[in-house]
């Protein structure tokens, strides 16, 4: 299974929200521990098109500037650089596709390509809505790649694409494996717990 994922990553760092926690008794306490981050206004800024499998990590899909996505762009650009990267890693096995219920995703252009091109998917019919605990990039990788980031070297965007593929380059197979291996576990938490993520750990 390749689980696939887009993100924006800007010169102000990337923070998760359901995992970048600073506890204290505070507000005063939790910006002296990290809690206060300064941004710049005009900060440069990337979108990233990633995907995650048992045999590693894609490449990074870098969108253009100005470049949006819909269902007909990532029709014609990013599913068919899934594909080429999934049967790259996967090499002659078969493989399934996994994407979230984004818009560009669910777009039925987007669906019947999916239908047409890989052996098997998850249809937008299948996968639950809002469920970034479901992703493994959502609920560990995306935080893994930033932390290898350096973010004072940022200047420009191309920068910025420099470190995220360094970054990338970093991340552990090891790693890797161990948080595709509580996707399952976490879908069932999932289910047994009414659409309510119980558990909350990562490897």
């Amino acid at each position: 299974m390749m689980f696939t994922d887009e993100k924006i990553f800007t010169q102000n760092c990337y923070y998760n929200p359901k995992s970048d926690v600073i506890w204290a008794d505070n507000r005063s306490d939790a910006n002296e521990r990290g809690g206060l981050h300064a941004v710049k206004k005009y900060s440069v800024n990337v979108m990233v098109g990633l995907g995650v499998t048992w045999y590693g990590l894609t490449r990074p899909y870098f969108f253009e500037k100005g470049e949006r996505l819909n269902g007909q762009s990532y029709t014609d650009q990013l599913l068919p650089f899934y594909k080429k990267e999934g049967d790259r890693l996967f090499q002659q096995k078969k493989w399934g596709f996994q994407q979230d219920g984004a818009s560009s995703h669910t777009d039925q252009i987007s669906q019947n390509w999916c239908k047409e091109n890989f052996e098997f998917f998850i249809p937008k019919e299948r996968w639950p809505p809002n469920s970034p605990e479901l992703n493994p990039l959502d609920y560990s990788i995306w935080t893994n790649i930033s932390n290898h980031i350096e973010y004072h070297k940022v200047k420009t965007v191309n920068d910025l694409r420099r470190e995220v593929e360094k970054a990338i380059k970093k991340i552990d197979i090891n790693y890797v494996r161990d948080v595709i291996n509580v996707f399952l576990r976490r879908v069932r938490s999932v289910e047994e717990h009414d659409g309510e993520l119980i558990i909350d750990e990562h490897n």
